[in-house]
Formats: structure tokens, sequence, C-alpha cells
């Protein structure tokens, strides 16, 4: 264990899915540094998930600290882990005199503007992406080896603001409510529409009510493939752009599960202990082993091998997440829905 270290900054500036799974490092900081402050250094976009946690201090915008808006010198940090790697913010480290900048050795501008390094690679590990997150905690002397089993009680995501009642309105206090997010932004194979369609028909609808929810963007597609079914149907709803990123990590923790492929939807709920139930590819490295939804009640369907020998990785499409049955999905939802 080091001493001195009173502020210590992870940086990871991506997308939701891997921001939730940075977010055990801090609660992992907590653990073996209970009096040191965690400053989280990520996008805008990304804040409310990052503000979430109770193992996160406080949150820095990356573009601001780009931009000179924030002075990187004044916030007095002691260490930096750059989760993922960060040719600018590495540079305004070294400039702004951040005594320990933990980097992958990898990544020559690391070489260059960081004073340790982990020396270790994600592209073929067996490990899951969050687990990998761990190595670069080596310099600071915490144990780096983390359990799965370990990893949701470290997000911390306990933070969360009231929903409005606009929203609580499309909940069902009397009913399972699931959340059906079918879309992914390109970040994950999708179960098609219409297996999606068929689900809905086939769970009972005095025991469910379904929120269709999605991106502005995303709102078409849904109303184009399920229009029908909330038209028809009084337990089915769309709640597709209707709200911000605050608000739909809301409206998850009043929810009781949500289904999607693997993105960030799934494992914010995960980290919220929902039920989240996620659809893989058998497919490195986008397969379950290293994205798999990491939570109390966490289930993921997945073909155990390709048959085409994964010929869709350039394409959209997937035949194994395509080929997973209605009924395996329904049967699971049924058995959690059973337990209470």
């Amino acid at each position: 264990m080091l001493t001195n270290l009173n502020r210590i900054a992870i940086s990871r500036t991506d997308n939701i899915g891997d921001v939730v799974l940075a977010l055990p490092v801090a609660g992992w900081i907590k653990k073996y540094y209970p009096n040191t402050e965690v400053i989280f250094i990520g996008r805008d976009y990304t804040r409310s998930i990052i503000e979430s946690s109770i193992f996160v201090d406080q949150f820095v915008d990356r573009i601001e600290l780009i931009k000179g808006k924030i002075n990187l010198k004044l916030l007095n940090i002691d260490a930096i882990v750059f989760i993922f790697p960060d040719k600018e913010l590495g540079f305004l480290a070294k400039k702004a005199g951040i005594p320990l900048r933990i980097g992958s050795f990898r990544k020559l501008h690391h070489l260059l503007n960081c004073t340790n390094w982990v020396n270790f690679t994600r592209r073929n590990s067996l490990l899951h992406e969050s687990q990998l997150n761990f190595k670069l905690l080596k310099p600071l002397g915490v144990p780096t080896t983390v359990t799965k089993a370990e990893i949701p009680a470290l997000y911390g995501m306990k933070k969360i603001i009231p929903l409005s009642d606009r929203l609580i309105s499309l909940l069902d206090k009397e009913k399972f409510n699931l959340i059906i997010h079918p879309k992914s932004h390109g970040h994950g194979k999708e179960w098609p529409a219409y297996k999606y369609h068929e689900l809905c028909r086939k769970l009972p609808s005095d025991k469910f009510n379904i929120i269709f929810t999605g991106t502005e963007k995303e709102k078409g597609f849904i109303e184009e493939h399920f229009n029908d079914l909330v038209q028809s149907t009084s337990n089915i709803s769309n709640g597709a752009g209707l709200m911000n990123l605050n608000e739909f990590i809301s409206f998850i923790s009043m929810a009781d599960g949500l289904l999607a492929s693997g993105t960030g939807p799934l494992h914010v709920a995960a980290a919220l202990g929902k039920l989240s139930v996620g659809f893989f590819p058998p497919m490195p490295p986008v397969y379950s082993q290293r994205w798999e939804n990491l939570g109390e009640r966490a289930f993921h369907f997945e073909k155990e091998s390709c048959p085409q020998n994964y010929s869709c990785r350039k394409i959209k499409g997937c035949e194994c997440v395509e080929s997973i049955e209605v009924g395996l999905v329904a049967e699971l939802l049924m058995r959690e829905l059973a337990k209470g």
C-alpha cells in the first residue's frame, strides 16, 4: 500500500457499458484506500452513470480538461489510472505534474507520459472486461485479481434521482415491469425484432407490464416493429425517446427487469441489481466471456459455438443470436417472476 494518496483519478472516456464496468475500480480503490477521494474522468454523456456511484467523489468532464476550462493541476491529483488509453489526457497529466501516472505498457504515448506501466493485453484475454480493468491498479499496491462474484458489490450505483410522475405512469406496481431495449447503437449483435414480438405475445398480459425503450433515433424502429403491440395490448407501451440517461437509470431502478443485447442498458440493469437478460454471440472478443452482464440477477443467452466460423463478424446480423429460442427466454422470465 502506498501513502500520501489523497486523491486518485481514474479515466474511462468511452461508452455507457464500458463506464459501468469501470465503476468497480472505484469501489476497489475505496476498499483499500477508504479515506482517499476518487475522481472519475469521463465524457459528459456518461456523467449520470458515474455520479450515481457512492464510490466516486467527483466527476470531471474530459472535454473541459482538454479545452482548458478545468485546470488539471488545480485538482491536486496524486495518482491517475488510465483505464482507457488517452493520448491527450496523458500529456496533460504529465504537464500537471501528477506524481503517479499509470497506463498500458502497450501504448507508446503512455510510455512517454506515464510513470508506471502495466503490461497486459485485452484483445486475447479470457478475463471479463471488468476484471481486466483491475490489472491497471497494480502500481497502487492493491490486489488485481477480482472474481466475477465480487463485482456486483463494487458498482455502488445507489445515488438515484427520483423518477417523474410522467415516467412512473409507464410502470404498473401490480405487475412485473419488463423493459425491452431492442437496439444497441451497433455495439452488439441484436436479437431480431420478430422474436421480441413473439415473446411479448407469449408472456401473460396479467403478469407482465412491458415497456420498449430506446433513444430518440431508435424511436422510429420501435414504432415500425412494435406499434401494433402498443396499440392493441394494454400492457405494452413505447418509452423510446422519452428519457435522458439520468431518467433512464432511475426508470430501470424502479422496473423489475430488462432484456437487451450486450449494450450499455444491460450493464446498467445488472449494476442496479435488477433482473438483466442479455443476448450474446459466441464470438470473441464480443462474447459473454468478455462482456456478460454481471449482477445479482444477471443471465445471458449464447450459443456454445458458431457453426459459421464467425462469418457474421463484419455484418450486422448474427445467426447464432437470431437462433436463440423465444421459449427459453419466456421460461427464464416466468421462473424469475415466480421467485417474486
